[in-house]
């Protein structure tokens, strides 16, 4: 019993909210199953297929997330494991406590966004029915998206001083850094993912108007040319560069300013990961790190994403909406690299002298 006790001060555990990766798969797996059950070799899926998947699947994300991480962090509590440094929220903690109304509160709201977003989306880009193969892409797409963000919700009600120090336990000492952040949406995300998004498309019209995609007309009326399957890898490489510099820039100047406000106590027997500590610590060697990487990656799926859902071409109008989506969806891992890389015990260190 004495060896069992020993062993688990030296485990290492880790806040569902980072390590959610099982959560998140689990969800996506039963809703793939869904897929297969109601729409196999159904090559017709129209919009009131997607409305009613789309409801369910808001339903089975919410019990499958609350389940497994309100029992987690239940017995992380219990065991005096809870963060010690957490962005309280006025608005969180008057949320229910209860999992279950929490659960049917999370369930109404994100089914009636869900369903809107995939309402919009289809209509705009005038998909009125997809074969199955494109509907099990852009479910796995959406499905995955839906799970992180309600996982990131369930834990941050859970991880409020109103529920997490309800029991009054001693919180043991904290010698794995376990990085909880505000899963609301950030002003300075939105504005890195709206400058990325709108000087793209300005690049794309300097760039058109020189090689011949954008000309003006002898009214002086600025005619731009579709985007195309076959020219998009270029955007892709135009676009994961900016995307990638003023994410990274606005996360990091973000974090950085959040940690100094907070200064938390780094205890000294604090191990960093090394998935993510070999990463530089400036902003400019992090963005020179990020964007080559982001830029491939970007010029690829983009890509993918028109041959797989057959967008042969996108008007001017189509291709901002099509970029906006995906510049929220690159968004997302993005400032999860590098809020992880800015919330290793080696960076704060090297944060607070620097500026101490």
């Amino acid at each position: 019993m004495k060896q069992r006790k020993s062993h688990d001060k030296t485990k290492k555990i880790r806040l569902p909210y980072v390590d959610n990766a099982k959560v998140i798969l689990i969800t996506v797996l039963i809703n793939t199953g869904i897929v297969f059950l109601f729409f196999w070799a159904n090559n017709n899926i129209g919009l009131k297929d997607v409305i009613l998947d789309s409801t369910i699947c808001a339903v089975i994300t919410t019990i499958i997330n609350m389940s497994i991480v309100y029992f987690r962090l239940k017995k992380m509590r219990a065991g005096g494991q809870m963060p010690t440094v957490v962005p309280e929220s006025t608005f969180m903690q008057r949320l229910p406590k209860n999992p279950i109304i929490l659960g049917l509160i999370y369930a109404l709201v994100f089914g009636v966004l869900i369903v809107g977003i995939n309402m919009l989306i289809l209509s705009f880009f005038d998909m009125q029915s997809m074969s199955f193969i494109t509907w099990m892409a852009y479910k796995l797409i959406y499905a995955t998206m839906l799970s992180v963000k309600i996982a990131e919700f369930c834990i941050f009600r859970y991880v409020q001083p109103d529920w997490a120090n309800a029991k009054g336990i001693e919180v043991k000492e904290d010698t794995h850094l376990k990085p909880v952040k505000d899963p609301m949406p950030k002003i300075s995300v939105f504005a890195a993912m709206y400058a990325s998004v709108t000087g793209n498309l300005a690049l794309n019209l300097i760039i058109g108007s020189i090689l011949g995609g954008a000309i003006v007309t002898p009214e002086h009326e600025v005619v731009v040319f579709p985007t195309t399957q076959q020219g998009i890898p270029i955007t892709g490489l135009v676009f994961g560069c900016i995307c990638g510099a003023l994410v990274t820039r606005g996360v990091m100047k973000g974090t950085n300013a959040s940690l100094l406000v907070s200064a938390p106590e780094i205890p000294e027997s604090a191990r960093s990961d090394k998935r993510f500590s070999w990463m530089p610590k400036r902003i400019l060697t992090m963005a020179l790190v990020i964007c080559p990487c982001n830029m491939v990656f970007s010029s690829v799926a983009l890509w993918l994403i028109m041959k797989l859902f057959g967008m042969e071409v996108l008007d001017f109008f189509q291709f901002s909406v099509f970029i906006t989506i995906y510049a929220a969806i690159m968004s997302k891992p993005l400032s999860y690299i590098i809020t992880r890389r800015c919330t290793q015990p080696d960076y704060i260190r090297h944060l607070v002298s620097r500026d101490g």
